[in-house]
């Protein structure tokens, strides 16, 4: 790996001294334990692990890095009890047995700052002897060792608040280093895909895996039925959704409305067909089975209650509730759009170009979209850095939107946002017609 070398004076290069980070990061310990003094509820004995913080060696490598990377820089300067004050708002003194939040985020900026691009592969690390050594040392682990589902439960349990805040503790200590500036921040987005797979309804809601069918659905059932329908439908319940499908199939010269399939049937004759089939879907639509031909269900989205209530659930719907579907350019085919269903990551980060050096000072989450820029005033807003008149805000074209501009000049700051040209007939000709001179400028 190359590196860059650069020519700094004294006074840039003092900051990276390790004893001066050291001083400043046991100042921020001592802030830590008198601003967040909220007890866990749990009792200590139902923790599955106990982390502890202590002064622990700081070596380098022949390299010039610190011995065990950076996870063991942050575990052997920064006492992350203060993670319990922050978790003790969503948990309760009831409940099984959990693990130590302060273990939990220790694990968690591990594996975020040795690069793991998920948690299975790092938690086959972590059981590893040598491997997960040093992990397990600085969380505090001995007889159990968390997995995927246990760091996927810290982070949902805590929620985005949890994590901003501590996030916003980190970038304290950075600050007062003098490690970050607020001189210059970038803001950028990346979609990211959801484990669950998009099934072709982007406008689904929380409603859809469970449809209470009427009467009028149900012998619309039957009569699709009687009629010999091998695939048995209702018209989407949810009028919002049916004028929005009907509005943009009709522009293409196809109007339609969505369908929801609730069964799909295989007809055949007596012998060949078992009458199991037959006999569930008497009980499903309540009709008698000696109107029903030989049958067998393929599959079905019906349930009915003990209450004899019908219920559906849309094929479409994913397992992920919260994902939606969000579109960036297709790194193999630049011209085209590739499609994500997932999540969109919005990150700011401090640029200190005179020490070449970029650190995250704010992240938010939200199901994919569109309309990223929509998002940044919410999202700058949670950065832990404040607003201060000079301030250069860079971004991409994705965030040239009016109320972006207005925000950043209202605050004092200095937006440089890429110009989005929104299929604008940018040709010489049509440039100069409107005022400007062959390269745009007016």
């Amino acid at each position: 790996m190359s590196r860059t070398k650069l020519s700094l004076s004294q006074e840039h290069i003092s900051p990276f001294d390790l004893e001066a980070f050291v001083n400043e990061a046991a100042k921020l310990n001592q802030r830590t334990l008198e601003s967040f003094t909220v007890s866990f509820p749990k009792a200590p004995h139902r923790w599955l692990s106990h982390y502890h913080f202590g002064p622990r060696p700081i070596e380098f490598t022949a390299a010039g890095e610190v011995e065990g990377g950076l996870r063991w820089l942050i575990g052997a300067t920064i006492d992350l009890r203060f993670t319990r004050a922050l978790v003790a708002p969503y948990d309760s003194k009831e409940g099984g047995h959990c693990y130590d939040p302060a273990s939990s985020l220790f694990l968690e900026l591990a594996c975020r700052a040795d690069g793991y691009p998920d948690y299975a592969r790092f938690c086959a690390d972590l059981r590893q002897q040598d491997k997960g050594r040093r992990y397990r040392e600085l969380a505090g682990l001995h007889e159990a060792i968390p997995g995927e589902d246990d760091l996927s439960h810290f982070r949902r349990r805590g929620g985005a608040a949890a994590i901003e805040a501590a996030l916003a503790v980190f970038v304290g200590l950075f600050r007062d280093f003098g490690l970050i500036t607020g001189e210059l921040l970038a803001t950028d987005g990346q979609l990211e895909p959801s484990y669950s797979r998009f099934k072709g309804c982007a406008d689904f809601s929380q409603a859809c895996p469970q449809l209470r069918l009427d009467e009028a659905s149900r012998q619309e059932l039957c009569r699709q039925l009687q009629s010999g329908a091998t695939r048995l439908e209702i018209r989407c319940p949810f009028p919002e959704v049916v004028q929005k499908v009907r509005q943009a199939t009709t522009k293409q010269g196809k109007p339609r409305e969505p369908q929801v399939a609730l069964l799909e049937i295989d007809y055949g004759p007596a012998d060949r067909i078992k009458t199991a089939g037959a006999q569930q879907l008497s009980e499903l639509l309540s009709l008698p089975t000696d109107q029903l031909p030989p049958l067998r269900i393929q599959w079905s989205h019906l349930t009915k209650s003990a209450q004899g209530e019908l219920w559906g659930r849309c094929p479409k719907v994913p397992s992920d509730l919260e994902a939606r579907v969000g579109y960036h350019i297709d790194n193999k085919n630049p011209p085209q759009k590739e499609r994500v269903f997932g999540y969109l990551h919005q990150t700011t980060t401090n640029i200190d170009i005179e020490r070449g050096l970029e650190l995250p000072v704010g992240t938010s989450t939200y199901p994919a979209n569109a309309h990223e820029g929509r998002h940044f005033p919410e999202h700058r807003a949670k950065v832990a850095i404040p607003f201060r008149s000079q301030q250069v805000e860079l971004a991409d074209a994705a965030y040239d939107v009016v109320a972006n501009y207005q925000g950043i000049r209202s605050r004092g700051g200095i937006p440089l946002i890429a110009y989005n040209p929104r299929n604008e007939d940018l040709t010489s000709q049509a440039l100069m017609a409107r005022g400007y001179d062959p390269h745009g400028t007016p």
